[in-house]
């Protein structure tokens, strides 16, 4: 197994400045294409099955969303760009052909929220708590969460974090599908990843991801068949 990690400590709250999603940018950026090793005039080789891990350094504070004080002096143009920054940034993630993995222990609010939403799993530590508060502070998030949803909770439980604003315990969040599981230490579950085949993660993600010919139901099969791969 390989595992490549992603460390978020920027000394405070891990709030995702414009700084540090250029940051997360540039260490996704190296990742790319890392999952399949080239025999010199041969075929591809399947390297070990890696998996990208993001995680705090930060003791029970996995991030706090945007940097609120860096938005407040931004126009129009600014907040469009730190916007498309976020997005790109996010679907740079979910197009690593690998399986990746959120690690989250403590506040996972906001922004955060939506870049761990933009990861195939979610670990949570118990004392973990879940919230999108945009609407109770007057704006909307720019950077995917509001659509990325989908892909992992019903419209009622999305309506309770986005619209009632509740915030969520791990365990609430395990119960309405926003985690994936809930404890203190994951070494089962990181082993049971590397025994995907990596062949058939990469191919059941490039097509639930990129293949504009697939059509919506075409789309959730194969989205349910790569959760069954992933299922604790």
């Amino acid at each position: 197994m390989t595992i490549h990690e992603i460390v978020l400590d920027d000394g405070g709250m891990n709030l995702l400045s414009s700084a540090m999603l250029g940051w997360i940018g540039e260490r996704v950026a190296e990742l790319q294409g890392c999952s399949v090793a080239e025999e010199p005039g041969g075929p591809a080789l399947e390297a070990p099955q890696p998996i990208l891990i993001l995680r705090s350094a930060r003791p029970h504070l996995f991030a706090a969303g945007a940097d609120m004080a860096e938005m407040r002096g931004f126009g129009a143009g600014e907040a469009e760009v730190l916007a498309r920054q976020g997005q790109e940034v996010m679907a740079a993630i979910e197009r690593l052909p690998f399986v990746t993995v959120a690690m989250i222990d403590g506040d996972c609010f906001g922004g955060a929220l939506d870049l761990a939403l933009a990861f195939d799993l979610r670990f949570a530590a118990p004392a973990s708590r879940f919230s999108h508060p945009g609407a109770k502070i007057g704006i909307v998030t720019g950077f995917g969460g509001t659509s990325r949803w989908r892909k992992v909770l019903a419209p009622a439980a999305a309506k309770q974090l986005f619209l009632a604003n509740r915030v969520l315990t791990a365990e609430d969040a395990l119960s309405i599908g926003l985690v994936d599981c809930v404890g203190d230490s994951f070494d089962d579950e990181l082993g049971r990843l590397t025994a995907l085949d990596p062949r058939t993660t990469r191919f059941l993600k490039e097509l639930t991801a990129h293949d504009d010919r697939l059509t919506a139901s075409q789309r959730l099969l194969l989205a349910e068949r790569l959760g069954r791969l992933y299922d604790f």
